[in-house]
């Protein structure tokens, strides 16, 4: 792993804290001394290690060199044991191991292998290069912003070629947490004592024996898919529409230069997505987006369907007032809220943008809307967004280090209220509007549906794309990162947008599952088809297809 001299992490460092630094956050800890395991270790002694040392991260080594090739958390272990654990005799099973860790709750596939206590822990670690880390002279700010966009919670430190230690939240909080001048014991009495023990009468709020949790807000999404203004070709996006969940994808346009059409990953992506939904809306399970993601780039990999795509899936929860999704790369979702409704919440929701004008103001100067959340992306390098996907010289089994897999997806739960608008889209749209223009587009069309809002933003990326006077958020970015780009940047655009509102009410109609644009190759659906997804939908009379209705909406 080569040290970089890392970049600012946030313009935005609070200065009543600038003088603490990563360096203040090691110190605070109980143990300066790096604890390590051996790459080649078996799981069940790294689990003794880390109880013994009463640590939650292990950094992990080579034997023989003593490089550092990776690091191993306790959460790591918990989905090991998880994915392997039988409901029949309790006990793990010992198989080969090529992906080693399950992400979710399912049945593990068998193709994927599973894995017992004697794995070796280099099989479950997350290797050096998927690792993000701090320096000691970064502000606990900056430290506080790592751990919430890249979503970890163990970040490694990072002198030069040495590893000085690994922080968490806790450590920040530590840190944070000064003694007041409290004798420990006070601080005891006076803090856990009056919060300790559970009342014997807790009870889980849950409905009645017979009852299920109806969840009272809808969604009814809308698209506008726009090809890249100069290829010629009808765009390499895809999106997935539901009444419950809905996804876009972004296929990567560089396999063009082998041979490959960019687009037919993206689109399979999507196609095997939403034979899952209907797969799932025919057994009564839930629309679970991380598993609707694992279901298909399972499919995708069965099939041998070749190119690489960027994903992102957000769905309406069965009953609780929320959303919950998973990206794999710089697709995602913005969450705008009412400003009148707006109520405090932890993180970033409840949070307007930061550094964004005021778009459309009222008479007291304020904005209508804010943004309440904003999904995290995940990107290699700049402009090297994670992906999945398969090559032609990608082994039948086992991992290909040049893609992600669905364990690498940022997952999300977010609240929502009745009136939030939800603006779900590609790059095409992230990187020429920025948030405040996209508020600004938003607020011009209240009152106005799903459709309209959808077309809106889309062509007001499309406009921004090949503007060359002004700086798009892209080039924005580029130019921190010493590239030379100005203006905007042309590219397909997909805009999957939806206001939530009380189910049943004027507007919130259910819409049809749909997948699209277009039909995929014949290949390429039979062969999904006779993966075991892709099919399902239409077995049960769904809507799976590019509709003449989505066309017209889509591209006028």
């Amino acid at each position: 792993m080569v040290a970089r001299s890392p970049r600012s992490l946030t313009a935005r460092s609070l200065c009543t804290r600038a003088i603490l630094t990563v360096r203040d956050l090691l110190a605070s800890k109980r143990s300066s001394a790096v604890k390590f395991v051996a790459a080649d270790a078996p799981v069940v002694v790294a689990a003794q290690q880390l109880t013994n040392n009463r640590e939650t991260a292990l950094i992990v080594k080579d034997p023989s060199t003593r490089r550092v090739v990776g690091l191993l958390t306790q959460g790591d272990i918990v989905r090991c044991l998880a994915s392997r654990l039988t409901a029949e005799n309790m006990s793990l099973q010992t198989l080969p191991s090529e992906a080693a860790v399950g992400w979710d709750d399912e049945p593990a596939d068998p193709a994927l292998g599973m894995v017992s206590w004697d794995v070796p822990v280099s099989c479950i670690m997350t290797p050096t290069e998927k690792i993000v880390y701090l320096t000691p002279g970064d502000t606990i700010d900056e430290a506080r912003d790592l751990l919430a966009t890249c979503g970890k919670r163990h970040i490694p430190v990072l002198d030069g070629s040495s590893f000085l230690g690994v922080i968490s939240p806790m450590t920040v909080l530590r840190c944070l947490s000064p003694a007041g001048g409290r004798s420990a014991k006070d601080a005891f009495v006076t803090t856990v004592m009056p919060r300790r023990g559970v009342p014997q009468t807790t009870q889980i709020d849950q409905p009645a024996e017979g009852e299920e949790a109806q969840q009272r807000l809808a969604i009814t999404p809308a698209v506008c898919n726009l090809p890249h203004p100069h290829k010629g070709t009808a765009g390499e996006d895809a999106y997935l529409l539901g009444p419950q969940l809905v996804g876009v994808a972004d296929g990567v346009g560089s396999w063009w230069e082998g041979g490959i059409d960019p687009a037919v990953y993206a689109q399979a992506l999507m196609h095997a997505s939403a034979g899952e939904c209907a797969e799932r809306a025919r057994s009564g399970a839930e629309q679970r987006p991380r598993k609707v993601l694992e279901a298909a780039w399972r499919a995708t990999r069965r099939a041998r369907v070749l190119g690489s795509a960027t994903i992102c899936l957000v769905a309406l929860h069965p009953s609780k007032p929320e959303l919950i999704a998973a990206n794999i790369g710089d697709s995602g979702f913005l969450l705008l809220r009412p400003a009148h409704t707006a109520s405090p919440r932890l993180g970033t929701l409840g949070v307007a943008a930061q550094g964004a004008a005021p778009s459309s103001p009222e008479a007291d100067g304020q904005a209508r809307y804010s943004v309440a959340f904003r999904s995290p992306q995940q990107l290699r390098s700049f402009n090297a967004p994670f992906q999945l996907g398969l090559a032609p010289d990608s082994p039948e089994e086992g991992g290909d280090d040049r893609f992600e897999t669905p364990q690498d997806a940022a997952l999300v739960r977010v609240p929502i209220e009745e009136g939030d608008v939800v603006v779900l889209a590609t790059d095409g749209l992230f990187d020429n509007v920025g948030e405040e223009e996209v508020i600004a587009v938003v607020e011009a069309s209240e009152g106005e549906g799903a459709q309209q809002l959808a077309t809106r933003l889309a062509h007001r990326a499309q406009e921004l794309s090949l503007a060359r006077e002004v700086d798009s958020p892209f080039a924005v970015l580029a130019k921190e990162n010493d590239i030379l780009w100005g203006g905007g940047r042309p590219d397909d655009i997909t805009v999957v947008a939806f206001r939530v509102a009380q189910r049943g009410a004027a507007g919130s109609t259910a819409v049809p599952l749909a997948s699209g644009p277009g039909a995929l190759p014949e290949s390429t659906r039979l062969g999904l088809e006779s993966s075991g997804r892709g099919d399902a939908a239409a077995r049960e009379g769904w809507d799976i297809g590019f509709t003449e209705r989505a066309a017209e909406a889509n591209w006028d």
